[in-house]
């Protein structure tokens, strides 16, 4: 093996008297595997410190260093009285068992150990390590004027519920540092959250009617390295605070609204300008799906599509993942009863800009006119949103009683609680089509659906005003809550292939 040179640091002996041990102890320093951090430029330690145990007696220390993907490098080594370290790096001895760093280089993050060589009565070696991985920051945050600010922005409006949200900006950041920080808030009740950041220089919190009233404030996330790189004065280690009031933020959220509407009209009324009859029978023609309308009118809301020429009214959805659905379930409030019957749920009902169900007559038109993926999105009661998604989606027409095809659940955070219900045929209070032969599905769970015996999923059960119920007598999909938890939200979809 290539031997390594060594330069020679002279070292005062270094002697502490210490109570009778036993056998010996880590005495003070970094526990084990512990994280440290080093500004680029700046000095970082390692003071590890020994306490030999009776009869025991340390004949060397050795320090290593492995870079990440490298291999284990020996940086220095303490015999004889003497510290030993390696031209290369700028490292120094921490009495009796550190190290030391300086003028920390991106290069000198990674793994540093250190072992200790232990005597010990009747001539027995051991061998004892300890371990800390460094990392080094480039630089610290910074801000428009070096401080934390917290500022209520307009309403906006949700894009996977559709309601309409309050933002708080915290920023506003001109550099995120290296590595990037994370910001952390605090809310009136104590809850912490994490949140997402802008293009514009600002970390985003979201909140929903109704709004808590009281101080929320945002913070560096602690942990992050490049916060301690910060000077010990400096502002932005303060959290920024805001007290927002909930009657404001009420009327905020009106105002949102009253301002959507306003836009709407106006858009609508300038859109009604400019189209001709001409143009309506091109509409009429092409318009086959949400995708089409998506080409000609990119907002969502209630349109025409046309099958084979005949109308079908429809909501398109044309915000999440890039628009182009049409819904043919929504369930967001307990205003419209699903409990129905089998000509109902064959026709339709409900508002389609509220809670309703398309209808299995058009459900089976669209989806035989040609190839279309499905999509389910559900929010729970405490605000946690999932989604599942399918590809090759159709139902079968009356006479085959609307029979469940697709071909494969393509994923989603809300997990699969449908491919146990493919092939099956849909069944509502008056019309048991289920494989449960002595047990009408729709009647036991208040519900309709493509039952077998009888679900894993029941998105048109009874909907309640709370998440926790019953086992399965609500709003319930499996794999997103279990059966005794019961949506405040759900939608399904499609969108063509």
């Amino acid at each position: 093996m290539a031997s390594t040179r060594f330069r020679m640091i002279g070292v005062g002996l270094f002697v502490v008297a210490f109570s009778a041990l036993e056998a010996y102890q880590w005495d003070g320093g970094p526990e084990d595997k512990a994280k440290i951090t080093a500004c680029l430029g700046g000095n970082a330690s390692f003071p590890w410190s020994i306490v030999t145990g009776l009869g025991e007696t340390i004949l060397g220390r050795d320090w290593w260093f492995q870079a990440p993907d490298k291999e284990k490098t020996s940086i220095a080594t303490y015999q004889n009285n003497h510290f030993y370290a390696t031209d290369n790096l700028g490292v120094g001895f921490l009495p009796n068992a550190g190290l030391s760093l300086g003028y920390a280089r991106h290069q000198d993050s990674g793994n540093y150990s250190v072992r200790v060589q232990l005597h010990r009565a009747k001539s027995s070696l051991v061998s004892v390590w300890r371990t800390a991985t460094l990392s080094v920051a480039d630089r610290p945050p910074a801000t428009q004027d070096g401080a934390l600010h917290v500022t209520p922005n307009d309403a906006v409006r949700d894009d996977v519920t559709n309601d309409l949200t309050l933002e708080l900006h915290c920023g506003q950041f001109v550099d995120l540092g290296h590595p990037p920080v994370d910001v952390v808030w605090k809310t009136p009740s104590g809850e912490v959250r994490n949140s997402s950041y802008r293009d514009n220089g600002t970390f985003v919190l979201s909140l929903s009617n109704p709004v808590q009233g009281g101080i929320y404030s945002c913070q560096l996330a602690p942990s992050a390295p490049a916060v301690r790189c910060l000077t010990a004065t400096s502002p932005l280690n303060a959290a920024a605070k805001l007290n927002v009031d909930g009657k404001d933020t009420r009327l905020s959220l009106l105002e949102g609204r009253l301002r959507e509407i306003e836009q709407v009209n106006k858009d609508q009324n300038g859109a009604i300008e400019e189209l001709t009859e001409t143009d309506n029978d091109v509409l009429r023609r092409i318009a086959a799906n949400c995708v089409d309308w998506l080409k000609l009118d990119p907002r969502s809301g209630i349109r025409t599509v046309y099958i084979s020429g005949d109308p079908i009214t429809v909501y398109c959805d044309q915000i999440t993942d890039n628009g182009g659905w049409i819904v043919f379930q929504r369930r967001q409030d307990a205003s419209v009863d699903f409990y129905r019957d089998w000509a109902d749920y064959r026709k339709g009902f409900g508002d389609l800009e509220g809670s309703f169900w398309l209808g299995l007559d058009a459900l089976h038109s669209l989806t035989t006119s040609r190839r279309y993926q499905l999509r389910v999105d559900l929010k729970k009661w405490y605000g946690t949103r999932g989604y599942a998604t399918y590809s090759g989606f159709y139902v079968e027409d009356s006479d085959k009683n609307f029979r469940l095809h697709f071909d494969n659940f393509t994923g989603g955070n809300a997990g699969d609680s449908l491919s146990w219900h493919r092939g099956l045929q849909f069944s509502t209070k008056d019309r048991d089509h289920d494989s449960w032969s002595t047990v009408n599905c729709a009647q036991k769970f208040h519900g309709a659906w493509w039952y077998k015996a009888c679900d894993t999923s029941n998105l048109n059960g009874h909907y309640k005003t709370s998440g926790r119920i019953s086992s399965r007598q609500g709003v319930t999909w499996d794999t997103f809550g279990g059966e005794t938890f019961s949506m405040k939200f759900t939608e399904m979809k499609i969108r063509p292939i």
